[in-house]
């Protein structure tokens, strides 16, 4: 009977897969992420707290640097390939030499309180890089609601089905991880371990909560400009990234498209729109050639509400004709630009005799 129940469950679990699939999104709007709609609720009676199933904590893989301090990172991966700032109050620790291994971690006060990977050899135990999501669901305690607490404050998020399929929240120990799923093949594309107060700070998911909300800092105009710079490169390397996994030639940086992609970003948030066609710039043809920019193709992926460069590359490869951009082996070059939570990747084919 136990064995027939599995059964069950994993062709429930495929169907769904295939429902997401076949459904991803197929036209070609600018995506706005889920923090558009999310909501903060506060709760003026307390709950009573509840003891929710977890899995235990990982002894291996990335995760077990959640909560130690920075000189640990030192010893195991040396010294990072960048230090990118962020609005949140820590910075990235980016190690991108090799993208088979991409690993990024978060730093706050000298402590670790993040850790994210989409490299296909990292060690992101107990999952493992390009796993089903039938697997996950085997070897995970599902909810649609997970609780964090941080001294007498609770903190609820909850998960839409949507989230549930691809973009799963869930604890381990005293840790939580996101796991981002591929639509299209189901399968396991990236993976982020948090501690509470940065789950809370994010809010990724709807959160209600009891007690006091914890709010990032409000950051300088210093701050804001080296994180879109930073934001910005992360974007590129997300984009090597699924393009390595996926058996596509590495794509080219190129500073002008950058230039332009950076501007749109600006634009949007400046002017409060969200399309491909500026107001006062024109469309794209029109940004890349007021630049002087020469290239036989040119197409370009806008996004906006999402917390960070990592959850706006993860929603662009969920979306069909984004995705289409991201892992074309006929762009030849791309520029990222990000302003704010603004986030535009330009993708050029460069005429054969530049």
């Amino acid at each position: 009977m136990k064995t027939l129940f599995r059964i069950l469950i994993v062709l429930s679990l495929l169907a769904i897969i295939f429902f997401y699939s076949s459904n991803m999104e197929d036209n070609y709007e600018p995506l706005e992420g889920p923090n558009s709609s999310s909501q903060v609720i506060p709760k003026t009676d307390s709950e009573p707290k509840e003891i929710q199933d977890a899995l235990p904590r990982p002894e291996t893989g990335i995760s077990t640097l959640i909560g130690k301090q920075s000189n640990e990172l030192l010893k195991l991966f040396g010294e990072p390939s960048r230090y990118d700032r962020s609005p949140y109050g820590y910075d990235w620790w980016v190690y991108n030499e090799d993208y088979n291994k991409f690993s990024m971690f978060a730093v706050k006060d000298n402590k670790v309180t993040q850790a994210y990977s989409s490299g296909e050899l990292a060690d992101v135990s107990p999952y493992k890089m390009g796993q089903s999501l039938a697997e996950i669901y085997q070897m995970t305690i599902m909810e649609s609601e997970i609780t964090a607490t941080i001294g007498e404050n609770i903190y609820t998020f909850t998960l839409s089905e949507d989230d549930m399929n691809t973009r799963i929240l869930t604890k381990l120990g005293d840790i939580f991880a996101q796991l981002y799923i591929d639509s299209e093949s189901g399968k396991l594309s990236g993976i982020r371990f948090l501690d509470s107060q940065t789950l809370v700070l994010h809010r990724p998911y709807e959160m209600s909560f009891v007690g006091e909300l914890i709010s990032p800092p409000s950051p300088n105009s210093y701050l804001i400009e080296e994180s879109n710079k930073d934001s910005a490169a992360q974007l590129f390397d997300l984009l090597n990234v699924f393009r390595v996994n996926n058996d596509i030639p590495i794509i080219n940086y190129d500073v002008y498209v950058s230039v332009v992609a950076m501007q749109h970003s600006e634009d949007m948030y400046t002017e409060n729109y969200l399309s491909h066609d500026s107001p006062t710039n024109g469309s794209l043809k029109d940004r890349l050639e007021e630049e002087g920019i020469l290239y036989e193709e040119a197409e370009e992926n806008i996004a906006t509400a999402y917390i960070d460069s990592i959850e706006a590359a993860h929603g662009w490869l969920n979306s069909r004709t984004h995705r289409e951009y991201m892992l074309s082996s006929d762009y030849t070059h791309v520029g990222s630009g990000v302003f704010i939570n603004y986030y535009t990747q330009i993708f050029i084919q460069k005429n054969e005799d530049e």
